[in-house]
């Protein structure tokens, strides 16, 4: 009874007293950015727009790489999108890659629950903007009204509007447990390196246990799992920078070779000063290291 009250509440807050559905949106640089470039979006995604929906109740989250929508009218869902693009693929219009998880109905009741209580849907645009970070949108929409607001990478100590924000998402991400999902979902990217909020990601991984490798390959592959401490717990992101004659490369890539055709084999173990050195972050992991004959 205590959420339809509260839903009851939020429509008539929202309601104006005649005319189409009222559009809430700051006139700031940002905020219009990302209205203009809304409906690609939507399209890229797959979602609905809310500034035409009828629903009693939808809320999306927006953030680098994951898209919360939660939907209220006769039946209550939501969803969680995780996407990301290759780096191979230099055109902004490539496909993303994206995972689609449905949320049930009683964690997300639990959610819009939460959030009808800190009062989310009264929130207002935040004009801070800072250098480290990333901008969160939100779209709020009922029957009548329509609003957009931005918060960059909402802190509480800035003012209780981002207070309100925090600890939302702190909550929504405890109660879908989306830790979970991200490493899942980067764990099922095929090796390559892909964008990762302001930096990218290596993805790498040994070859599934029916192909045909060479002795090389089985001899290597060993021989890394044993020396780096290599498990099926790894991450895929956490695996170590392979060079072939200097040159990046995957580990499925040493299966081009028989032990014939190698001149040197070497691994240095994770966070090796003389490695981070030359190789930066992408070397943390330890390093692969071949040079053919």
């Amino acid at each position: 009874m205590k959420q339809y009250i509260a839903i009851l509440f939020i429509i008539l807050y929202f309601n104006p007293s005649f005319g189409q559905k009222e559009i809430e949106a700051n006139k700031n640089t940002v905020v219009q950015r990302f209205i203009q470039g809304l409906p690609e979006k939507l399209i890229k995604f797959n979602l609905k727009d809310l500034q035409n929906s009828k629903d009693s109740i939808d809320i999306r989250i927006w953030q680098t790489h994951t898209i919360f929508t939660l939907n209220y009218d006769k039946s209550l869902s939501s969803n969680y999108k995780i996407h990301t693009n290759n780096n191979n693929n230099n055109n902004n219009n490539n496909k993303p890659i994206i995972s689609t998880t449905s949320i049930s109905e009683s964690l997300t009741r639990n959610i819009l629950d939460s959030i009808l209580d800190s009062k989310l849907m009264e929130i207002k645009d935040d004009s801070y903007r800072g250098i480290d970070g990333s901008f969160t949108f939100i779209e709020i929409s009922t029957k009548n009204k329509y609003k957009i607001v931005s918060f960059w990478s909402p802190m509480n100590k800035r003012n209780n509007d981002c207070k309100t924000v925090e600890g939302n998402l702190s909550m929504i991400s405890k109660t879908i447990n989306s830790e979970k999902l991200i490493n899942e979902f980067k764990n099922s990217l095929e090796p390559g390196g892909y964008r990762w909020g302001m930096t990218s990601i290596p993805i790498d991984k040994f070859l599934d246990t029916d192909s045909v490798k060479t002795d090389f390959y089985i001899m290597a592959e060993e021989k890394i799992k044993t020396t780096l401490n290599i498990t099926n717990k790894t991450n895929r992101w956490e695996y170590p920078l392979t060079l072939i004659n200097n040159k990046p490369a995957k580990i499925a890539d040493l299966n081009q070779y028989s032990m014939k055709d190698i001149e040197t084999f070497e691994l240095v173990n994770p966070n090796n000063p003389a490695t981070t050195a030359i190789y930066g972050s992408r070397g943390k992991n330890g390093l692969i290291k071949i040079e053919t004959k």
